[in-house]
């Protein structure tokens, strides 16, 4: 069950617990888990068990019962005392351990798939590891004198004193109001007794279940109510899993600066820039060897535009004027993309025409 929120109040906590938080809780082993259920489950388990193994067991007991009270225990006792104690407490333990064993291992089983299948599967030694405030006795007094425990302690007396008496108008109405079996052959009164105790049993059961997802709906409730958080909480979870707002921004910034820098030195090894002629330019670079096609290496509007235009003229590459291209290439090709082939026939009159001015230079 998630930790008491003593002191916060209820009324602050106003936000869902976020996926993170619960992740946090769940490795710390606090997860909404209702023992009533993983009860009710070991009990039907056990139940069934017994029942369907309820005629072997009742054969062996018998049969157990009859070497016991139809032989000669008097003369075998004469004959070796210490033997035949011994064989008879080995017989019964054996018994013992034949009905216990089965039993127990169908609720253990049982038990545990229900635990299983409420919190799935969890490792975490937080629950187990030492905390002074487990052995604080002040603290231990404070909580269990908080309303939650003697709430809790309210609906087990409750649960406790529903069971008694439905046991009771169980009891007083299969058993009490039939005297009939009481001076009957003893097969005949075992065959009625067990048929109330099957009929008994089974109404315990329907009680207990309905007791028990009351129970479960009440821990996931409860627990969903403790892990809510107040908005402060909610923000600091917030920086502490993505970071202060503000340092974010300021490393967009300078991630945005460094892109740009490497940009600009980009510019220098173009082989041509086209302009629109003063709102947008787009530098190019197409190496033949390397490359199907020519790719954007930077762009910009503006005085990034400017900018760009500037450092192409201070480094000798040829910047040629053509507003539809320079348009288009701006809008559709990312940088360090090749152009698209829609393209390539205005690219190419581009660059013939640059690498004219450059032989014509020559």
């Amino acid at each position: 069950m998630a930790e008491d929120k003593e002191d916060r109040s209820r009324e602050d906590l106003t936000e869902e617990a976020s996926p993170h938080r619960v992740e946090e809780y769940r490795k710390k082993g606090m997860v909404a888990q209702s023992r009533d259920i993983t009860g009710l489950a070991v009990l039907l388990a056990a139940g069934s068990c017994l029942y369907l193994l309820a005629p072997k067991f009742g054969q062996d007991i018998s049969n157990f019962m009859k070497e016991v009270f139809q032989s000669n225990l008097t003369a075998k006792l004469n004959l070796d005392k210490n033997q035949i104690i011994r064989i008879f407490l080995i017989k019964s333990l054996w018994i013992f351990i034949s009905i216990g064993l089965p039993v127990g291992f169908a609720g253990f089983i049982l038990g545990a798939m229900s635990s299983l299948v409420q919190t799935g599967v969890i490792f975490s030694f937080d629950p187990i590891t030492p905390k002074f405030e487990k052995i604080d006795p002040i603290q231990g007094i404070k909580k269990y004198l908080s309303l939650k425990h003697l709430f809790d302690g309210l609906r087990v007396f409750l649960k406790l004193a529903i069971t008694l008496v439905i046991s009771y108008k169980l009891i007083k109405s299969e058993i009490l109001v039939s005297p009939a079996s009481m001076g009957s052959d003893i097969f005949l009164a075992f065959g009625s007794f067990s048929r109330c105790i099957k009929s008994i049993s089974f109404s315990l059961l329907i009680v207990f279940a309905i007791f028990a997802f009351i129970d479960y709906g009440f821990q996931k409730y409860e627990f969903s109510k403790n892990l809510k958080m107040t908005k402060q909480e909610a923000k600091q979870e917030f920086k502490e899993r993505e970071g202060d707002p503000q340092i974010r921004a300021r490393i967009r910034s300078v991630q945005r600066e460094m892109a740009r820098r490497r940009m600009m030195q980009a510019v220098k090894k173009a082989d041509v820039v086209i302009t629109n002629p003063t709102h947008i330019a787009v530098a190019l670079v197409y190496d033949t060897t390397r490359m199907s096609a020519p790719k954007v290496v930077a762009k910009g509007a503006d005085f990034v535009a400017q900018r760009i235009k500037q450092i192409a003229l201070d480094s000798n590459v040829p910047t040629v004027e053509n507003v539809p291209l320079a348009r288009t290439l701006y809008k559709t090709v990312k940088i360090g993309h090749s152009i698209p082939h829609a393209l390539y026939q205005a690219v190419a009159e581009v660059l013939a025409y640059v690498y004219k001015l450059k032989k014509g230079k020559l």
